[in-house]
């Protein structure tokens, strides 16, 4: 028995409809009026599968279905069900359906898995709610990652902590209760769209995702003095001047250190933004990615960055800050999330069993799974994204049949991983 597209597809459109921004997009900011909405839809339809539901100290929801082992690590599938202002209706909530459904499809079968399962339905991925380096709230509050000082400082566009966000929610944040023991999780299981191009400009049908790159990221600012357009030359202290020799060097510096990491300024922000005044502010985004764990040990880029910001300050005597944009206890940059090799073979086979096309893919944003990597052996598929991969925007589009295969593949690896 395979998973069935219709209800696939009512599932999505039915999400789809809890949004604040109708026409425009799904907007389902976790701790929302529309998060309770969607959530409660999503467990009426677990309800029908007897499930052992229970909701975690974060509003992290569980269906629980027992295997034949006692006392045994449960094998996790799911992904979150929240979006970003004006998104799409796929990015996550594919996911959490395509779990949902194989959920089903094991009640039908009468499955008898050994390792018990469990299904995720996580309401707070989207770092855009709360600023960067604020997602994946579930995921870490399961490791034991995440903070109360976190909860307490960052706020949403509404102004709300997340504590103040969770209290209307109606929830008492108690992160204790939501850690999981070491070894208490067998495996991570994660579908997602691949908010990219490369599966859909391939005709391909299945992503096979080896690792995802570590991320880091940094603010820079550049302090220099406006002036007049006809200042002499030699008296300027041009911040986009000094910008442009940091990101020259810092380009060079990156290229230096190899395959293992990539590395921009991705953003300039200019005070005046004028053709008639000398930039008096600079501000620019760094990001950093990296491919290997290696290069985190070997590479100090907080002192990197400094030191080439030192030379800038002295050569056009203005005055440069550093500030570092990092998820509370991670490390800036984060190394590489890898997956299970194991599992990434077994799903090559399962593909091929169903005569699904597939393609290793390590490009992507940061996802629930690479929190899981360090903690228990995690794997992500990916499904196609069409109209050029486009995605957290209205256009964000994947078909409902590469959603039910990318839901078929993820059913066949969860019952080789719930037998013992």
């Amino acid at each position: 028995m395979l998973t069935k597209i219709e209800r696939i597809q009512k599932d999505l459109e039915t999400l789809a409809t809890f949004t604040s921004t109708p026409g425009k997009g799904v907007t389902r900011s976790s701790y929302s009026k529309e998060d309770t909405m969607a959530k409660e839809y999503l467990l009426s339809e677990m309800k029908k599968l007897n499930l052992q539901i229970y909701e975690d100290g974060v509003g992290t929801i569980f269906g629980r279905k027992e295997g034949t082992l006692k006392d045994a690590p449960v094998v996790m599938l799911g992904s979150h069900y929240d979006s970003v202002v004006n998104g799409g209706a796929f990015d996550g909530a594919a996911g959490t359906v395509a779990a949902l459904e194989v959920m089903r499809v094991l009640t039908e079968e009468g499955f008898v898995n050994d390792y018990p399962l469990e299904l995720i339905v996580m309401n707070a991925e989207e770092g855009a709610t709360f600023g960067p380096s604020t997602g994946v709230t579930n995921s870490r509050a399961m490791v034991g990652t995440l903070t109360m000082d976190e909860l307490k400082t960052v706020k949403n566009r509404f102004g709300q902590t997340k504590w103040e966000a969770m209290a209307e929610y109606g929830l008492s944040p108690d992160l204790e209760s939501c850690i999981r023991k070491p070894g208490s999780i067998k495996n991570f299981v994660e579908m997602h769209v691949e908010q990219g191009p490369v599966l859909d400009r391939e005709g391909v049908e299945i992503g096979l995702i080896e690792y995802l790159a570590g991320i880091g990221r940094y603010t820079l600012r550049f302090f220099g003095k406006t002036a007049d357009s006809t200042a002499p030359m030699d008296t300027r202290k041009d911040a986009l001047v000094a910008a442009a020799s940091f990101i020259q060097e810092f380009d060079a510096r990156i290229k230096a250190l190899g395959d293992d990491v990539t590395g921009m300024v991705g953003k300039l922000d200019i005070t005046p933004n004028s053709n008639q005044f000398v930039p008096e502010y600079v501000e620019g985004k760094v990001e950093i990615r990296t491919f290997k764990k290696e290069i985190t040990q070997t590479t100090d880029f907080n002192k990197l960055i400094q030191e080439i910001l030192d030379r800038v300050s002295a050569e056009y005597g203005i005055r440069c800050e550093l500030h570092e944009i990092r998820r509370i206890n991670y490390p800036n940059p984060t190394g590489p999330s890898v997956m299970n090799p194991e599992n990434v073979e077994k799903m090559k086979a399962i593909c091929e069993d169903l005569g699904y096309s597939y393609l290793v893919i390590n490009n992507g944003t940061g996802h629930d799974s690479m929190i899981m990597t360090d903690f228990c052996d995690t794997n992500m598929l990916y499904v196609p994204s069409r109209n050029g991969g486009v995605s957290h925007c209205p256009e964000e589009w994947s078909e409902y049949e590469d959603i039910k295969k990318g839901a078929d593949v993820l059913l066949h690896l969860i019952k080789n991983l719930s037998a013992k």
